[in-house]
């Protein structure tokens, strides 16, 4: 299968499709599918994360359910659905699909079900300044970070087993603790456990693990040269112009960098299905990252729910899986049965001509004998005697591995209907 980057292919009518299933979908088709399912499992739909798909539709000018939307519809209550703005772009799409197991009934019964529990919980809430006794998770993941130094670009690297893993700069540590305690408190609550895992932590949701990320965002500034850096490159000049003929033309540009990564104070949290390959993020279960009217904060809600619904979809991917690996197997022993059937049919057949031939021998050495005491001397010599009693050893034993009984016998120690229907 030819590879496609797992990301939505946008098409205007009658332009080529690249790659997998696709369909068809007008902006009203579009519109009404975002207002039926939530982002986050819609957007799977499409190879995408509900960020992806919400830039989809803001340009194509479509309006998506707001934060909160799908908590108040599951209580009952009201809730405000605009409708879709009239526009002069084009009114129909060809979308690649990707099917996937959301698309089942069951799944979506039980993510509905997940999505009702997660609204019987209050809403998270971020303390302002860090609290005197932090979760013990993000108490671990503070004292990692104090413990890391920063790299080039400004940014501690926290990696290990019982703290979360975590890049991030040294002025966002504090709120980076205060997201991790707020987020863990609540999956406590929620009955959610928080195990060690090589790479940081993992959530387990009934027991299904989740993959539990932070990261902070660079923003490039231009690099100011240190001294040394200025003093490399005005050797660099008075080398070029003593020895010109040693130095290409690219010598010209600076010897130092021209821009610097500095950390840009907008923060991003990821949750993976560590059981889930990476190179087409089929690990991604959720992405959330400051936005210019909203903060990561604000979507820890949202990031819990898609929490619980993404358990229960890796559970059916997992079960799934493991069906298709029963059927995997049990397909492979059909097949080695059937080779040894055949196999064993082969044999049965060579064993039948070997002994059509040898049966063949006996009639002959048979003929042979009775041939030779018609025509013999009627006085046969010793050398005569020993002759014929030879024959008649030799087609005596050939006639008693020629009966029926041990024909039998012989097949049964070969094992050439073994296991064959009588």
């Amino acid at each position: 299968m030819p590879y496609r980057e797992n990301t939505l292919q946008e098409f205007t009518v009658g332009e080529p499709a690249f790659g997998g299933p696709q369909r068809l979908l007008s902006r009203e088709e579009l519109y009404d599918m975002v207002w039926q399912t939530p982002m986050s499992q819609l957007a799977k739909r499409f190879g995408l994360s509900d960020v992806g798909l919400k830039k989809v539709c803001r340009k194509h000018d479509i309006p998506t359910p707001p934060l909160g939307y799908w908590a108040k519809r599951v209580h009952g209550k009201r809730v405000h659905r605009p409708p879709l703005p009239s526009t002069k772009g084009p009114q129909k799409l060809l979308l690649t699909v990707v099917p996937l197991a959301a698309e089942q009934p069951e799944l979506q019964a039980e993510q509905a079900k997940a999505l009702e529990q997660a609204a019987e919980f209050p809403p998270i809430h971020v303390p302002s300044g860090r609290p005197a006794k932090l979760h013990p998770v993000a108490s671990r993941t503070a004292r990692a970070l104090r413990a890391a130094k920063a790299d080039q670009h400004g940014l501690k690297h926290v990696s290990e087993s019982g703290a979360v893993a975590v890049v991030v700069g040294n002025e966002s540590v504090d709120r980076v603790v205060r997201i991790i305690h707020a987020f863990a408190a609540a999956a406590d609550q929620r009955g959610f456990s928080l195990t060690e895992h090589p790479e940081g932590v993992q959530i387990l949701v009934e027991g299904t693990p989740i993959l539990w990320q932070l990261k902070e965002t660079t923003d490039q500034k231009p690099h100011v040269p240190t001294k040394e850096e200025l003093n490399w490159q005005a050797r660099r000049e008075a080398d070029r112009a003593k020895y010109p003929h040693l130095y290409p033309s690219r010598s010209e540009e600076p010897v130092f960098r021209s821009w610097d990564q500095v950390p840009s104070g907008r923060l991003a949290m990821t949750l993976r299905d560590p059981s889930a390959p990476r190179w087409d993020r089929k690990d991604l279960i959720g992405h959330w990252c400051d936005r210019r009217n909203k903060a990561l904060e604000d979507y820890l809600d949202q990031a819990m729910a898609t929490l619980a619904t993404g358990a229960v979809a890796i559970r059916h991917r997992h079960a799934e899986e493991a069906e298709k690996e029963r059927r995997r197997l049990e397909d492979l022993e059909r097949q080695r049965r059937e080779r040894a059937r055949r196999d064993r049919a082969e044999k049965r057949r060579q064993f039948l001509l070997a002994k059509a031939d040898e049966y063949d021998r006996y009639r002959k050495l048979v003929a042979l004998a009775e041939f030779l005491e018609r025509n013999g001397d009627p006085e046969p010599r010793v050398q005569d005697i020993r002759l014929f009693r030879e024959l008649r050893e030799i087609t005596d034993a050939m006639k008693l591995d020629l009966d029926l009984a041990a024909m039998n016998a012989e097949a049964d120690r070969l094992q050439l209907y073994a296991d064959e229907d009588s």
